[in-house]
């Protein structure tokens, strides 16, 4: 079984998480699905990760497998409400960060006070569901933004069986824009379900 990566641990800036077997475990599961990595991921304490095209489940078995590869302390975003009981300490533990939706000061303006107060890594699945949308959600460029952090552009191309790690953006004021830009890095990436993306 090849199960070796190609791409070097990342560096002493990111945030991290994981021991020798939980990172053992994930290049395994890599390995044995044949996915290899590709590109350089940033040492940098502080950013966004856009992981795209989502159309399917296997995509966070992938990308799982990937964080504990690479040993990353990773967050995501998730409903406060379903932040209870011991489902809720499991989310928290894997990463998760209770949003209300209902708060005055909103999603954005919570996330940023996160990441403000700690290293953080926020992954975020641009389209939001698995199903073909016509236009991505752009908090994720907002929280970048007001934070003044950048984006790293990830991708799960199935053809090739490749978890890419693009480039860094800076976001500007035109989120539009930046959009666009971002949009066209994925377009020829091939999703497992390639008619949802």
């Amino acid at each position: 079984m090849n199960n070796k990566l190609t791409i070097q641990q990342p560096g002493p800036l990111v945030p991290r998480k994981g021991n020798a077997f939980s990172r053992w475990l994930g290049r395994s599961v890599l390995g044995v699905m044949g996915w290899k990595l590709d590109g350089e991921f940033p040492n940098l304490s502080r950013f966004v990760a856009c992981v795209a095209p989502h159309t399917s489940n296997w995509d966070f078995v992938i990308g799982l497998a990937t964080v504990f590869a690479l040993g990353l302390k990773v967050s995501f975003l998730g409903k406060h409400s379903l932040f209870i009981g011991p489902f809720g300490w499991w989310l928290r533990h894997m990463g998760g960060i209770a949003v209300d939706r209902r708060a005055s000061h909103g999603v954005v303006q919570q996330v940023c006070e996160r990441i403000a107060a700690e290293p953080t890594i926020l992954a975020v699945a641009p389209e939001g569901t698995r199903k073909k949308v016509k236009r991505w959600k752009t908090g994720f460029l907002n929280i970048a933004r007001n934070s003044d952090i950048p984006v790293l552009l990830i991708y799960f191309d199935y053809k090739h069986k490749v978890i890419g790690f693009g480039p860094l953006h800076k976001i500007g004021d035109d989120i539009d824009a930046e959009m666009a830009k971002i949009r066209a890095f994925y377009a020829n990436i091939y999703a497992r379900h390639p008619e949802k993306a």
